[in-house]
């Protein structure tokens, strides 16, 4: 019998990981099949961290997040994944989107690091702890419905099926 994982609060995570653990768990549809950059996982991820840390666009380079962000990024992931709350997923594999999940879609996360949320319960702490912080609310709310409106269009396409 394995033993069970100590629980993890949102508040003992670094800023960058529990900005990372509530994007993902927004919901955001992957980047290629929503055919825009604006729901890349590093993207939203970096913007909310700008907004915590009062410059929004500071780990931006126009529309895309700076080297040195995706590097922080990289790290976070390895660190969340070796922790055993994400299971990371490389470049151009295939991957469920929105975490993992039987019978999901299989869509290919590349240019997205979407890596798959195994703590689903820490994940969904780290999203209403960044709704509560004014200055990322309106943004990650604006995120998540235009979320649910790219996935309403993709499964009319026939998207996962």
């Amino acid at each position: 019998m394995t033993e069970p994982r100590p629980t993890v609060a949102p508040e003992s995570l670094a800023d960058i990981e529990r900005a990372l653990l509530g994007v993902l768990c927004v919901g955001l549809p992957p980047a290629r099949a929503a055919g825009s950059d604006a729901f890349r996982v590093d993207y939203v991820t970096a913007r909310v961290l700008g907004l915590l840390e009062d410059e929004a666009e500071r780990h931006l380079a126009g529309e895309r997040v700076t080297v040195a962000f995706r590097e922080r990024l990289r790290e976070a992931i390895g660190a969340l994944s070796e922790a055993g709350i994400l299971a990371d997923q490389p470049a151009g594999a295939p991957a469920a989107p929105g975490g993992y999940e039987e019978g999901l879609a299989i869509d290919v996360v590349e240019p997205d690091a979407h890596p798959t949320v195994l703590d689903r319960h820490l994940a969904q702490e780290c999203m209403e702890t960044l709704f509560r912080v004014k200055a990322v609310y309106p943004y990650l709310m604006e995120r998540y419905s235009a979320s649910g409106e790219v996935w309403r269009r993709l499964r009319a396409e026939g998207y996962g099926q």
